[in-house]
């Protein structure tokens, strides 16, 4: 398994403390990370260090770039069988399988109040549900404000989770 750690950059923040710590539970998987720099002892594969958002908007569209383009090469390098990305952002177009955490549907709902460099109002919904096998919604009414995102496949499973 491949964990794409492209977004971690030697700041923390929020999302990158998230996915150090989210590490050490995926060691059974023996994981890969693809990281920019040496974790721990843990096994990574060197990425390019200009992708994480500390590089501004130019980081954003470099990261999106090499997840179209180099993250599919990796993978079939790697012989990798899935890909793991804490962040919403994974090789669409090839036959990478992958698992993506999506933590804020905010910018879906606010699309005028996100960063001028957010894609993911424009991207996210429908690029995932043409992947996606399976969404989990988390929240009942996720369901009434993003009818694209949200969707059953197969029908025999839930569609809500936790739902209140």
């Amino acid at each position: 398994m491949l964990v794409n750690l492209s977004f971690v950059s030697p700041k923390p923040t929020g999302i990158s403390t998230y996915a150090i710590n989210l590490i050490p539970h995926l060691q059974k998987l023996q994981p890969t990370l693809l990281s920019s720099r040496k974790i721990d002892d843990r096994d990574c594969y060197l990425i390019p260090a200009n992708l994480t958002p500390d590089s501004g908007s130019k980081g954003h569209l470099r990261r999106l770039w090499w997840t179209q383009q180099q993250l599919p090469k990796i993978y079939k390098q790697k012989t990798s069988h899935l890909l793991f990305s804490p962040v919403p952002e994974a090789p669409l177009f090839t036959d990478c399988r992958y698992i993506v955490t999506v933590h804020d549907l905010i910018p879906l709902r606010f699309a005028k109040f996100s960063p001028p460099d957010c894609l993911q109002p424009l991207l996210y919904p429908s690029c995932f549900k043409v992947r996606s096998t399976y969404s989990l919604q988390l929240k009942s009414h996720s369901k009434r404000y993003y009818p694209l995102f949200w969707y059953r496949s197969p029908q025999n499973y839930p569609d809500t989770i936790g739902t209140r």
